[in-house]
């Protein structure tokens, strides 16, 4: 069945009219209990600032906490910080913490614990590729227990929302960086604890005795299994071996919806699938070689092949729900122009290539499948190199591909979709693009507070990768969790974060 507060509608339908399906429950809530839940991907460690696997941070959201942090409806509120000033200037942010907050350990938590993480990971020495997020910072302060201060080189306006979506932005005891923990089990001040990682298997995740929400979380445990295989991971839930399930197989969403066994929560994503091209050497350094890429593929016959129809096929990457969507589409397929832009480059009879999807996710896969049928009616020979997962993000970070498809997730400010990404010299930009223009469009997006000025530059940006096409843009997918009708007071958001504080058992 499906959850929501609108009348019953397809998936398409749903991401088109950006209809927010809700979970929870008016009942009063079960205290107690263990939640068997059944991830998709392998977390890829549990530093905060030097993961970058999407799987890490949902689960790290039950465990760390921010400064601030984003409700259901997506507006920044507090967390930790009670409040917070911004000065005339723009320059200095102040967060006041509120009191009686404890780390899962029992150490009270100050000011001087933000201090040391976020000095850690703007220090290059870290190697963090969320430093990034905190650019314009140059230094932070604790001047007493319960007051932490941001000092900016110029006004920052999206810092605050970085500071409320990203967990790379969350504190941790520094005990566990000090003791070599920090990868397997931060000490965080969420509502749960890590006490048992088995890589490749299972995460236990336990309630944390010293929360600060009074009478949360309802739940005495999280038992998070790893299930790569999404039929495996449709028939543990449809067979009670679990309880909730990260993603179930698209082709599976209309079945279980129509199941009473089984709730099908889904909303729009701040996210987007792409392939990603390696620019820097032989052919696909050709700006017009990855045009004709662009030109060649055939984004509706993707979206059915890899996600069922459960997506909207985009050429840039906003999703058209956001206040920052541009719609910017010059690439409606065309043979013919691809044609004629492989022999511009000079590859009238094409080339080879590969192309670099992972079996963690296996949209991806589908996808490459379509891709490559797609390229070889214009010439180009590929072929698909699936690896598992911790390969795969090994081969990304070194630069070893032609090409690779995969997604980037949980985006809210423009600045998400593009900094990380295309700033020449970011960790994240794997493919080797560089655009003095866009750097500087980049670094002043960033500090520009009106929404039209930040708009009209964002714009620009957009364009600029959209033609240059380091970036093929696929689909915005949207995000799909099933669960049982017993599991209440759970929410799909629409950036992506997984949050189990205040999800309760039924009986049943």
């Amino acid at each position: 069945m499906t959850r929501s507060s609108a009348p019953r509608r397809t998936l398409q339908t749903l991401a088109l009219a950006a209809t927010l399906l809700l979970g929870g429950a008016a009942a009063a809530q079960n205290s107690g209990g263990t939640l068997v839940a059944a991830w998709a991907q392998e977390p890829v460690g549990f530093d905060p600032h030097i993961t970058s696997a999407m799987s890490s941070y949902q689960i790290l959201t039950n465990v760390i906490d921010n400064l601030v942090t984003l409700d259901a409806q997506q507006n920044i509120v507090p967390e930790l910080a009670e409040s917070w000033t911004v000065s005339d200037d723009g320059l200095t942010m102040t967060f006041d913490l509120r009191d009686g907050v404890a780390f899962s350990n029992g150490t009270p938590l100050v000011a001087g614990h933000f201090k040391t993480v976020f000095d850690r990971l703007l220090d290059p020495d870290t190697g963090s590729g969320n430093a990034w997020r905190m650019a314009g910072v140059e230094s932070v302060e604790a001047p007493d227990d319960s007051t932490v201060v941001l000092n900016l080189s110029a006004p920052t306006p999206g810092l605050l929302g970085h500071l409320a979506v990203s967990k790379a932005l969350g504190v941790f005891d520094p005990v566990s960086v000090e003791d070599g923990t920090i990868n397997t089990r931060p000490i965080g001040t969420g509502p749960f604890m890590i006490t048992d990682f088995q890589p490749g298997t299972r995460i236990l995740l336990e309630k944390n005795p010293n929360y600060w929400r009074d009478g949360l979380p309802y739940l005495d445990a999280v038992d998070i299994r790893i299930l790569g295989d999404e039929t495996v991971r449709r028939t543990a839930l449809v067979t009670g071996e679990v309880d909730w399930v990260f993603s179930i197989p698209a082709q599976s969403v209309a079945e279980l919806q129509a199941r009473d066994d089984v709730i099908v929560d889904a909303t729009p994503a701040g996210a987007y699938y792409y392939i990603g091209v390696n620019v820097r050497e032989g052919p696909l350094a050709d700006e017009r070689v990855r045009q004709a890429i662009a030109y060649a593929i055939n984004r509706d016959n993707i979206v059915q092949a890899a996600e069922f129809g459960n997506a909207q096929v985009t050429q840039d990457p906003i999703p058209e729900n956001s206040a920052w969507a541009f719609g910017y589409a010059p690439y409606e397929q065309n043979l013919d122009r691809a044609r004629e832009l492989l022999a511009e480059a000079g590859y009238a009879d094409g080339f080879e290539m590969a192309i670099m999807p992972t079996t963690e996710i296996q949209a991806t896969i589908r996808a490459a499948q379509v891709v490559q049928a797609d390229l070889a009616a214009v010439g180009i020979r590929s072929n698909i190199n699936t690896l598992e997962w911790a390969e795969w993000l090994q081969e990304q970070g070194e630069g070893n591909f032609d090409t690779f498809i995969c997604s980037w997730n949980g985006l809210v400010d423009p600045d998400d979709f593009f900094y990380a990404q295309h700033r020449t010299g970011e960790v994240f930009n794997f493919t080797g693009y560089s655009n003095p223009t866009v750097d500087e469009l980049l670094d002043e997006g960033r500090v520009l507070a009106d929404f039209d000025q930040r708009f009209t530059i964002y714009e620009q940006v957009n364009q600029h990768i959209v033609d240059e096409a380091p970036y093929i843009y696929l689909y915005n997918p949207l995000q799909i969790h099933a669960y049982a009708p017993y599991v209440q007071g759970f929410q799909t958001r629409a950036d992506q974060s997984v949050r189990f504080h205040e999800t309760w058992l039924e009986d049943h």
